[in-house]
């Protein structure tokens, strides 16, 4: 095994260890949540592909973003101006683990395209999540 290598001090003197994907913390996650940055007009599309493979509930905030695609030119008023931002639909949704899969699929089979800007899903662990009505914690407060 390598010797750590550490990156500095804390103020009190203790060493800081540099963190490499080796030394990560293993995710025991039952749930995982999935993060969407979509098209607008790909939002109804998405939600019927979802709700007919069992997924029941989402988030959707009005995001405003920029990639690859950089923005672009328009003309307002007869006066020529770049919008940087676009505006984007993040949609954020919490799985059990053996769905994810599925609903990763879909959602970028529903939003694909084939152009620059058809957005990005990130999928993350999730610890621990509670239904505030009954109080049911993991899957069951999905």
């Amino acid at each position: 095994m390598p010797h750590p290598r550490f990156v500095g001090t804390e103020p009190d003197g203790t060493p800081l260890q540099l963190l490499t994907r080796a030394s990560w913390p293993k995710c025991r996650c039952a749930m995982k949540k999935i993060e969407a940055i979509i098209k607008p007009f790909k939002l109804e599309e998405v939600k019927d592909a979802l709700s007919e493979i069992g997924v029941v509930g989402m988030t959707v905030v009005e995001v405003k973003g920029f990639g690859r695609q950089k923005g672009h030119t328009e003309i307002y008023r007869g006066s020529e101006y770049t919008t940087d931002f676009l505006p984007k639909i993040k949609l954020e949704l919490v799985v059990a683990d053996s769905v994810v899969d599925n609903a990763v699929s879909v959602v970028i089979k529903a939003c694909k395209t084939g152009k620059i800007g058809d957005g990005k899903v990130f999928v993350s662990g999730v610890e621990q999540a509670v239904r505030i009505r009954t109080e049911e914690k993991g899957d069951a407060a999905l």
